[in-house]
């Protein structure tokens, strides 16, 4: 759904010319597809975010993880062989990429990447994306099961949103998406809740127009839930931030 007053990111080019959306599915709660894959869109599995679109009969452009969450023919899980190693170095770090094993699983290209990384299975995955060149991007499978993993996955929206490019997390009620410096509007449509939650320390300038309760240029800090459960009231409604970065919650389509 193209909200009122904006280009969905998913109709730029990236670097690389790329056009359409990356759409990343972890081995979290998974609650389907939202949409259909286009032509455009490019489909990266992580780790046993796999066996979600195995149970669709949908196949990834590229499976790509440690797997120490699933195993394939041939090798253990990622890092029962790698017990009380000692951390890469950071130049072996910055070039884990350049270093993934290439390989072939059910007839989909395969990366193994070493478990002994900084950057989790997804985030790998949208480092991937981002060097195709795309800006919009779509984590399902993403939220659940463990906390932490959970949160660091909304990290990967204000990764991406820092980036210049459109994220959006798909629960099974709601979506959450990452605004940096910049506004959204909304059409008159919409309906259900809506949350603006700073997740840097502060957001500067927070602006909400058109819900039922109206901010103008206020502050907003991580450490109050200020911002939590306002609503769409039929209006075309904007959200606009001038220094920080919102995470926004509201119901689909995104």
């Amino acid at each position: 759904m193209k909200e009122e007053g904006e280009e969905r990111a998913g109709g730029e080019r990236g670097e690389n010319g790329h056009e359409g959306r990356c759409i990343l599915v972890g081995a979290g709660d998974f609650f389907g597809l939202p949409f259909p894959i286009g032509e455009t869109d490019y489909l990266i599995a992580a780790d046993a975010g796999y066996l979600h679109l195995k149970a669709l009969s949908v196949k990834p452009d590229l499976l790509i993880g440690d797997f120490d969450s699933m195993e394939l023919p041939g090798g253990k899980r990622g890092r029962e062989e790698r017990k009380g190693i000692s951390i890469f170095s950071d130049s072996e770090r910055a070039d884990y990429l350049s270093r993934i094993v290439r390989g072939e699983y059910e007839g989909v290209e395969t990366g193994r990447i070493d478990p002994v990384k900084n950057d989790s299975d997804l985030l790998a995955a949208c480092r991937i994306g981002l060097k195709k060149g795309f800006r919009e991007f779509h984590l399902l499978g993403a939220g659940g099961k463990r906390i932490d993993h959970s949160i660091a996955n909304l990290q990967l929206l204000a990764f991406l949103a820092e980036k210049g490019c459109r994220a959006y997390l798909h629960g099974e009620t709601e979506i959450v998406t990452a605004l940096r410096n910049g506004s959204r509007r909304f059409s008159s449509e919409r309906r259900g809740y809506f949350s603006a939650l700073s997740f840097t320390d502060f957001s500067l300038g927070v602006s909400e127009r058109g819900f039922r309760y109206l901010i103008e240029d206020v502050r907003l800090t991580n450490l109050l839930p200020t911002g939590l459960s306002n609503e769409f009231i039929g209006e075309e409604a904007e959200i606009s931030v001038r220094e920080g970065t919102l995470l926004l919650i509201y119901g689909p389509p995104y």
